[in-house]
């Protein structure tokens, strides 16, 4: 496990392979003399990581605040959107109060447990969630849905299904936008560091979102373009304001009273959540 980093150590970051958190490590550890080691994993490892100490501090799925106590979020960073997101989407054949099998890309705990608290919430089904690879025709040939995220969302063809846009469906119930993920650090970690690291990151790569998507698809033989600039720049945002925060109370609340997540505690920003399933039926809390 490693130790909280003074100003002279390596600070080893976990960040996330996904295009939709590009923006956020722009060049992040490029020169060695920084200081700074960055390695990128799936959501789910780079929580994992975090919690198992191999990274001071980390990109992590949203609902793992709830399941490591003790993370200091970052603040003001994160990757949100504020309404339909093309990356995080259900596909089903009928729709979703028909569901009873869903097939999902187990690689973002934030986006299962967004499922399935929209699913209940929203269409009174819960069906039973299967671990697939992450490939549409696959996962339709096994379930009656499937759930894609990130990548494998934008490239999926989605012709002949219906497609549900999690994000969007979230906004047209609560009226907020979703924080899929943010950073988080481990205890006794130098924060006025990492956030100065991190916010001007955040800032270069925003000013470079055309080299971003250029790099992204060399890297992974993926398509570039400006369709997919246009997703970093205009469905995803970046900034975590005081309505990224509301909507992560309440997307806590809700995942508790779902029995989803241990607790509706979100660390460091809000205390339980009064009541716990009060802020039911799209009225915000």
């Amino acid at each position: 496990m490693l130790e909280s980093p003074s100003m002279q150590d390596i600070l080893r970051i976990g960040g996330l392979d996904g295009l939709n958190a590009a923006p956020l490590q722009w060049d992040l550890g490029k020169d060695s003399a920084s200081g700074v080691e960055l390695t990128l994993r799936s959501p789910v490892a780079s929580a994992a990581a975090l919690a198992a100490g191999e990274a001071h501090v980390a990109l992590i799925p949203t609902v793992e605040l709830a399941r490591q106590p003790g993370l200091q979020v970052v603040p003001g960073l994160c990757v949100a959107a504020r309404r339909r997101v093309r990356s995080v989407v259900l596909i089903t054949r009928d729709g979703p109060e028909k569901l009873r099998r869903v097939s999902v890309d187990e690689t973002s705990c934030t986006s299962v447990t967004l499922l399935r608290l929209l699913l209940a919430r929203r269409f009174g089904v819960r069906p039973v969630m299967e671990p697939c690879v992450a490939h549409v025709e696959t996962m339709m040939a096994r379930s009656d849905g499937a759930l894609l995220i990130a990548d494998a969302a934008l490239r999926a063809p989605t012709s002949g299904w219906q497609v549900h846009d999690l994000a969007e469906l979230w906004a047209s119930w609560t009226g907020l936008p979703f924080v899929f993920a943010v950073w988080a650090a481990r205890p006794g970690t130098d924060m006025a560091r990492v956030e100065a690291l991190l916010r001007g990151a955040r800032a270069d790569g925003l000013r470079h979102l055309p080299q971003l998507v250029a790099r992204h698809a060399t890297r992974h033989g993926n398509p570039g373009g400006p369709a997919l600039t246009a997703y970093l720049g205009e469905l995803l945002h970046y900034s975590l304001g005081p309505e990224e925060v509301l909507s992560m109370r309440r997307f806590f609340g809700e995942a508790h009273a779902l029995d989803l997540i241990p607790e509706p505690v979100l660390h460091p920003f809000a205390a339980p959540i009064p009541g716990g399933n009060r802020a039911l039926g799209g009225e915000r809390p």
